[in-house]
C-alpha cells in the first residue's frame, strides 16, 4: 500500500489527482512524492538529542567512523528493473579525515580535566566534574581544607602520574581522562584544587584527535550528508528517491552515546549532479539534520 494511503480524511478522486501530479513531477526529476509526503507528516525531520555530559559517551566518535568498511559507502544506482542495483563506492576524502596525535609524558593541571570515560554512574547525565563531585563525592570533597585534599591524594587507586587522557578537536575545552576507577577521589581532589587554589599536577599519555579541516571541505565540496532514522531511509525515503531515479549513497552514523547512533543512517547526494542536488535543497528547507553543517562548523 502507498505510504500515502494512511492519511486520514483523503477522498478517492483528491488520490488520485495527487498520485498523477506527483508522478509527472517525480519522472522530470522534481521530488513531487517526498514533498507531499514530508507535508502530511508521513517523513519526518527528526533530529538526534545528543547530550552535553561528563562522560566520554557523548563525544561524537568521528576518528573510527566507517573505519569497518575501509571508507566505502553503500551506493545505490537505480536499476533497469525498476529497482536499486546495490554497489560499494570508496570515498577518498575519508581517508585521513581525523589525525591522532600521541603526546607520551603530557602533563596538566587537574582543573583542565572536564571529562571521563566511565563510571558506574556514567548513564546519568551530568554537566561537569563540579557537579559530579558535589552530587557523588561529597563527603571526600568536604570539609574544604588542605588536609582533606591530602587525604585524597594519598588514596591508592590516584596514579596521578600514570594516567591516559583524550582530548577531541570537535569537543573543545574538554580533556577527558580515561579512568577505570578512582573517580570520586578523583573529582574530589579536583573540586578541592580549585576552591583552595592549590595546583596539582597530572602526567601521563594524550591522545589527541583532530579534524582534517582541508578533508572536510573536500567532503562537504562533493557530497551533501544528511542524518534520518534508519526505519525511514529504508522505507519511505528510498521509495520516494526511487521515483524521481536518484543515485544515492548509505552508510552507518559515527558513534555515540552507547549505540544510540544505530538508529540513524546518513544518505550521501552528489552536489554535482541536477537531481540529487535538488533533493538537497529540499532535505535542508525541510529542516532535515545536516552532517555538512555540523562538520563545517568545526572550522
Amino acid at each position: 500500500m502507498d505510504k500515502m494511503d494512511i492519511i486520514p480524511n483523503r477522498p478517492i478522486w483528491k488520490k488520485i489527482i495527487h498520485s498523477i501530479h506527483d508522478g509527472f513531477w517525480d519522472s522530470l526529476g522534481y521530488p513531487a512524492t517526498l514533498s507531499r509526503r514530508v507535508h502530511y507528516g508521513v517523513l519526518k525531520a527528526k533530529r538526534p538529542h545528543i547530550q552535553n555530559t561528563i562522560w566520554l559517551r557523548s563525544v561524537i566518535k568521528w576518528q573510527t567512523w566507517l573505519n569497518y568498511e575501509e571508507n566505502h559507502i553503500c551506493y545505490l544506482h537505480p536499476g533497469h528493473n525498476g529497482d536499486y542495483d546495490l554497489l560499494h563506492r570508496h570515498i577518498p576524502q575519508l581517508d585521513g579525515l581525523v589525525s591522532n596525535t600521541v603526546i607520551k609524558n603530557y602533563r596538566c593541571d587537574i582543573s583542565s580535566v572536564g571529562g571521563l570515560s566511565s563510571s558506574n554512574n556514567s548513564d546519568i547525565n551530568i554537566a561537569t566534574l563540579d557537579d559530579f563531585a558535589l552530587e557523588f563525592s561529597r563527603e571526600l570533597a568536604t570539609p574544604i581544607s588542605v588536609d582533606q585534599l591530602r587525604k585524597n591524594l594519598d588514596h591508592h587507586r590516584l596514579r596521578l602520574y600514570k594516567m591516559f587522557f583524550s582530548q577531541y578537536s570537535w569537543m573543545p575545552g574538554r580533556l577527558y581522562w580515561n579512568n577505570i576507577d578512582g573517580i570520586q577521589h578523583f573529582t574530589a581532589v579536583r573540586y578541592l584544587s580549585i576552591q583552595l587554589g592549590v595546583p596539582v599536577q597530572l602526567k601521563g599519555e594524550l591522545n589527541s584527535f583532530n579534524l582534517n579541516l582541508k578533508k572536510v571541505q573536500q567532503l562537504t565540496d562533493v557530497w551533501d550528508l544528511y542524518l534520518l532514522p534508519d526505519k525511514e531511509v529504508y522505507g519511505i525515503l528510498l521509495d520516494c528517491l526511487l521515483r524521481v531515479k536518484i543515485p544515492l549513497g548509505i552508510s552507518n552514523a559515527p558513534d555515540w552515546e552507547n549505540g544510540e547512533n544505530t538508529k540513524y543512517r546518513i544518505i550521501w547526494l552528489e552536489r554535482d549532479k541536477i537531481i540529487p542536488a535538488r533533493v538537497s535543497r529540499f532535505l535542508t528547507q525541510a529542516g532535515f539534520a545536516s552532517v555538512n553543517q555540523y562538520l563545517l562548523q568545526q572550522k
